[in-house]
């Protein structure tokens, strides 16, 4: 278990020498039981992108589930908090970073708690990973788990107390880097989504392949090399929020998602499609609303 300390900024990772490594996954989510799933799923999409092989793909469910479900359980009392997860390659290996803005975690749960106790999750975790690193400090606690992906030699995990303010959050937020690379993420999240709305198989379908044309058509019309997702749930069906994107980005999102013969598949599969201006930036936000059809 590493509890090293380097220089980090927020949203980054460091590198070997302080160079920030930007996360492949990152997700912003209510940390609740539900969402644990949500987590997964992007975890799954980002193996099967990254060819890993099933079993120690499993163990990293397995561990990146048991490190969400101590945040749930955890980290805050009445009210849910944000659960923040990243998922970045760096130096031959896949960290994923688990973060929460509460009083974080707890050695053991009190005699009246139901579940297994706390250290018997981490030390599964241990169990499963190559490295565990734990930080705490004001901001909540951070744990960030690591697994070899090539049988490379790395350099110890590096961790710091956030110094950062909880961010705002209202529903779920995806960021996905490089957009074209990590649309199995996208499409495995929007999937689970849909099924949580009722979804019907073809509705489903349909659903799936929404989020594989934006994945496959943001990229070029993204601000920084990011895309990002929030997903707006609904009392029928769910949105996407597409951005930010670059003047114009939006529509040409729309426009590049057309098929010969089948026309543009953004306007027929998606309810409703609204492009948004961002103030003084001169970007935009796409938002695509899919609810069930009967």
């Amino acid at each position: 278990m590493s509890d090293g300390v380097s220089t980090q900024a927020s949203g980054d990772t460091p590198g070997p020498t302080g160079a920030q490594v930007h996360p492949d996954v990152q997700l912003l989510l209510p940390a609740l039981p539900a969402n644990v799933a949500l987590v997964r799923q992007a975890l799954a999409g980002l193996t099967d992108d990254l060819g890993v092989d099933a079993t120690r793909a499993a163990d990293m469910k397995i561990a990146l589930t048991e490190a969400c479900t101590n945040v749930v359980v955890h980290a805050y009392d009445e009210e849910a908090g944000p659960l923040e997860v990243a998922m970045v390659v760096e130096h031959g290996r896949l960290v994923l970073s688990v973060r929460d803005r509460g009083r974080g975690l707890r050695p053991l749960p009190a005699r009246e708690e139901a579940g297994a106790p706390l250290g018997f999750g981490l030390a599964l975790i241990a169990s499963l990973s190559d490295e565990v690193g734990i930080v705490a400090g004001r901001h909540g606690t951070e744990m960030r788990i690591a697994f070899a992906l090539d049988g490379a030699t790395a350099p110890p995990l590096t961790m710091q107390p956030s110094t950062t303010a909880p961010p705002p959050y209202e529903g779920i937020v995806l960021r996905l880097r490089p957009p074209e690379r990590r649309s199995p993420v996208l499409g495995r999240v929007v999937s689970l989504i849909a099924a949580r709305a009722d979804f019907s198989i073809d509705r489903l379908s349909d659903a799936q392949i929404v989020s594989d044309a934006i994945a496959g058509a943001a990229g070029a019309h993204v601000q920084n090399g990011t895309l990002e997702v929030a997903i707006d749930e609904q009392a029928r069906g769910f949105e996407l929020v597409v951005g930010p994107l670059v003047a114009g980005g939006a529509r040409q999102l729309v426009a590049d998602t057309e098929l010969p013969g089948l026309g543009c598949l953004l306007e027929r599969l998606t309810d409703a499609l609204t492009v948004e201006q961002l103030g003084d930036s001169g970007g935009e936000r796409l938002r695509a609303q899919l609810v069930p059809r009967s």
